[in-house]
């Protein structure tokens, strides 16, 4: 793997935050970022290994795979990479600052003020896919990732809301994911996942808490 400029990164904080806040914030930016790490370009093949791995430990069944699945992308991330607090200002205004890979960081935030400015319409897309999810009995399957077969209404249905997932994300290269998961239904059921976590952070610009300004 080529090197990496680590810097730090600002986000600035405003008005009262909880002792939740100070969790829910951190862990949501955190998992989105080992994503968008996990799927950067440069990789040697050991790393490539872990986190090929990563995409194939969980059946994704339920939330657990979820869950699971980031803690697992937090693990294959080498600890000099993962995001650390570097300094933190609790004040309105106050700052959240991390030591990162500052190229990840801009992906995040491009990510994050790109749902927060369309975020009805993206809200809207995400709704009528789980929806529609949910009418064919897609959410939660009970079979082994292995195991998984659709028919053809089932599939086109499936590559046509990840399709939509990976436009509203800006995930121009879906085959990317693909490659990762080894079927369109696990790279959807990622994607949707991510967006909960990208709508988590744009909960917080819209109450006036947090703001993404970095990139010029």
């Amino acid at each position: 793997m080529t090197s990496t400029r680590f810097e730090t990164y600002t986000i600035h904080i405003e008005g009262e935050w909880s002792l939740e806040d100070l969790y829910v914030f951190p862990r949501a930016f955190e998992q989105v970022y080992f994503l968008v790490y996990s799927l950067m370009p440069e990789r040697d093949e050991d790393a490539l290994e872990r986190i090929h791995n990563a995409y194939h430990a969980f059946p994704w069944r339920g939330g657990y795979s979820a869950v699971n699945f980031y803690n697992q992308l937090k693990f294959v991330t080498p600890k000099k990479d993962r995001p650390q607090i570097a300094s933190i200002h609790y004040a309105s205004p106050g700052w959240l600052e991390v030591a990162l890979i500052l190229s990840v960081a801009f992906s995040v935030e491009r990510l994050v003020k790109s749902i927060a400015n369309t975020i009805g319409h993206a809200n809207d897309v995400y709704d009528r896919i789980v929806r529609g999810m949910s009418e064919r009995k897609l959410l939660r399957l009970e079979v082994e990732r292995n195991e998984l077969q659709f028919k053809k209404e089932e599939l086109e249905f499936i590559t046509s809301c990840l399709e939509q997932m990976g436009k509203l994300l800006g995930f121009n290269n879906l085959e990317e994911i693909n490659a990762r998961t080894g079927h369109p239904y696990l790279s959807l059921k990622i994607l949707l996942s991510l967006y909960r976590r990208v709508k988590t952070l744009t909960d917080y610009i819209g109450k006036g808490k947090a703001d993404f300004r970095n990139e010029k």
